[in-house]
């Protein structure tokens, strides 16, 4: 394995470890810090806002930018833009009466950071290693992430208690600036020559490759679908349900942890193992992700909750990883950008709708029944798509030759 295994894919992987573990520290770090200066849950609510509203207003427009520009240059300038925003914030916070609407402010600059260094970052990857091993790389950075998930917290609450927030909100920023200099010392063969066309040319050539894909836009929509019928409804309805229990909190942690480990554990399969057909692979994990939904309906204990979230960690991270190598072995280079930004807005865009409905739901239908209907939803979709010939037909040969 030694051979994919080289000098960039070495410096990328530290750079993403060291600047995830950050990030995966301060959304703690950053409601402490707001909590500790009496802010309400309101306040809160606007900051966490103001930093995804960019996410989802931008992915689109920053993929047809890095799909245009140099993606490696736009990666470095959103950490830039990223380091001296939460440094700014670190100051900010460590006052004793911080402007909440500059925070905001800076928060949205976070996440204007956060949308353009995504579909970039999609089309970099395969200019770092040769197509066959895109599935090592993804799977390594994503048992890295699925690592700094459950280390980041913990740290940020070690530091939190010891120090205070705004160390751990500084350390983000260092992160940043630490990935920014890995990402130049990176060795990019030149990308070839664009043809200068219009911004909204751009757009519309991404999203008429896009549409040649069948196979795609039949995992987008269930992608979709699957945050609004499963996703949701267990990460929202699983911790309500045990609030009331005694050490309910606990228990979740517990349930969250496994959810943790499911995630690392395929992350490692899928860095030794290929799957001839790949789509079929992301379908049986589609299946597996709603295994604890039903779990959930039958009340069963927290033990077997537990190895629920460990199956659903693992259906989460096989879908996302297949579809990201797919896109990335089967949309040609100069639109994988833009094609991942709009996956991302359409497959994922769903989820705030999602998060926000799910409570309202569970009450006009109860519990039990929306648990129900979104497990049948969900097996559905899986039936459905199995069915479809270009969701059988995809193989790996076909991947490597396109």
């Amino acid at each position: 394995m030694r051979h994919w295994l080289t000098r960039n894919v070495g410096l990328y992987l530290v750079a993403t470890t060291v600047s995830t573990l950050g990030t995966s520290m301060v959304s703690l770090a950053l409601t402490f810090a707001l909590l500790l200066h009496g802010q309400s849950t309101i306040v809160l609510g606007l900051v966490l806002a103001a930093q995804a509203a960019p996410t989802v207003l931008l992915t689109l427009p920053a993929g047809a930018i890095a799909d245009r520009w140099s993606r490696r240059g736009l990666m470095i300038g959103a950490d830039l833009l990223r380091c001296a925003s939460q440094g700014l914030i670190a100051v900010l916070m460590s006052g004793p009466h911080p402007s909440i609407p500059l925070l905001i402010v800076l928060v949205a600059l976070i996440g204007t950071g956060n949308a353009f260094y995504g579909p970039a970052e999609f089309g970099l990857i395969p200019l770092l290693v040769e197509a066959w091993h895109l599935h090592r790389v993804n799977s390594l950075l994503s048992l890295a992430g699925s690592i700094t998930a459950i280390l980041g917290p913990m740290l940020s609450g070690l530091l939190i208690a010891s120090h205070g927030p705004v160390l751990a909100i500084g350390f983000n920023a260092l992160t940043y600036a630490f990935s920014a200099l890995c990402l130049a010392r990176l060795e990019i063969r030149a990308m070839p020559e664009r043809p200068h066309t219009s911004f909204a040319a751009r757009l519309a050539t991404g999203w008429a490759v896009f549409r040649r894909l069948r196979w795609l836009q039949l995992i987008t929509m269930q992608y979709g679908v699957m945050n609004l019928a499963v996703f949701a409804p267990f990460l929202v309805l699983g911790p309500a349900s045990l609030a009331t229990a005694s050490h309910g909190a606990r228990s979740w942690g517990i349930v969250s942890a496994g959810i943790g480990v499911g995630g690392i554990l395929a992350a490692l399969i899928l860095l030794v193992v290929r799957a001839s057909r790949p789509l079929v692979m992301y379908e049986v994990a589609t299946a597996v992700s709603i295994i604890p939904l039903l779990l959930l309906l039958n009340g069963v204990g927290v033990p077997f909750l537990a190895l629920g979230g460990v199956a659903f960690g693992a259906g989460m991270v096989v879908q996302n990883l297949v579809a990201q190598t797919t896109i990335q072995r089967n949309v040609p280079e100069e639109a994988v950008s833009r094609v991942s930004a709009i996956f991302s807005v359409c497959a994922q865009g769903m989820a705030p709708v999602a998060y926000a409905s799910c409570g309202l739901l569970a009450h006009a239908l109860g519990t039990a029944r929306l648990l129900a209907v979104g497990s049948g939803i969900a097996a559905a979709s899986v039936i459905m798509l199995l069915f479809s010939r270009s969701i059988r037909i995809l193989n790996d040969r076909m991947m490597v030759s396109r």
